[in-house]
């Protein structure tokens, strides 16, 4: 997420182009006399706190689980036993990677899609949809003899 910045003066005389930028990330607003301020839109500070709250989580119950990532999802989220041994493997695998990279750039966007994603799948297992094995067609045709 990007950040342009502007002086207070500037945001005081030309609101509407300072604001411009909001689309593009942040807007950091410099004050002389104070601590900067940051406009930021609703949704990235959702996203933000969201994340925050869900990667606490997360460490905390690794932790718990001394490292173990799928022991750890299972603790914080029953829907989980919707999920075969191979599906909560891939689910920790994926989380892991999501919450360390986010941990590290601050931005949890990835992380936040891709739970909802493993909850809406096992939502739909828990009202009996479940995945179909893939239909294996022949390379080539087939001769068959007629019926």
């Amino acid at each position: 997420m990007g950040m342009s910045t502007a002086t207070f003066t500037d945001l005081l005389r030309r609101p509407k182009e300072v604001l411009a930028h909001i689309d593009e990330g942040q807007v950091r607003i410099t004050r002389r006399d104070g601590d900067d301020l940051v406009i930021l839109r609703g949704h990235d500070l959702d996203v933000l706190e969201n994340g925050v709250a869900l990667s606490s989580r997360l460490i905390r119950a690794i932790g718990r689980n001394k490292g173990d990532v799928a022991a750890a999802l299972t603790d914080l989220f029953a829907w989980t036993a919707e999920f075969t041994p191979g599906e909560l493997r891939v689910y920790a695998a994926e989380i892991e990677q999501l919450l360390y990279a986010a941990s590290e750039l601050g931005t949890f966007e990835r992380l936040l899609r891709a739970q909802q994603e493993w909850q809406e799948t096992a939502f739909a297992y828990a009202m009996g949809m479940r995945p179909v094995e893939p239909i294996e067609l022949p390379a080539g045709p087939i001769r068959v003899d007629r019926p």
